[in-house]
């Protein structure tokens, strides 16, 4: 389980709300496959949410970074490119074999881990920019 506490904070709250919504809909995932790991209908639906708050969370990051001018968007949008493509790689095979472990191994670890870093680094100094440059 991902620590709401955990996750790095960043000068733009909007960001900070978002990044705790992506924690929970991981989390929410994780309980499910622990708790109820044989319904294929609750995980799929808990995927297709995180899939979706994903796109939403990514476009609305590259919408501020292009109202402010900031310099590393093309940069900071091929990273959010390249972990959106991934997740849609692993939910399509997930829906083809139904390996929870698969799951496991990417949400829950490579891409939470990927997110604290990703916060930590490239989302921390964009939304310093932001928060500078937003009128």
């Amino acid at each position: 389980m991902i620590d709401l506490n955990s996750i790095p904070q960043v000068a733009y709250e909007e960001m900070n709300l978002v990044h705790n919504e992506e924690a929970t809909l991981l989390n929410n995932l994780e309980t499910t496959i622990d708790e109820d790991g044989q319904n294929v209908e609750k995980i799929a639906n808990i995927l297709h949410e995180l899939i979706e708050h994903t796109r939403g969370h990514f476009a609305n990051e590259v919408r501020l970074m292009k109202e402010v001018g900031f310099p590393a968007l093309h940069m900071h949008e091929g990273e959010h490119i390249k972990v959106f493509n991934e997740m849609q790689m692993v939910f399509s095979n997930w829906l083809s074999v139904k390996d929870n472990e698969l799951l496991k191994e990417y949400f829950l670890g490579s891409m939470t881990e990927w997110l604290k870093m990703h916060i930590q680094t490239m989302d921390t100094i964009t939304a310093q920019f932001i928060a500078m440059n937003k009128s």
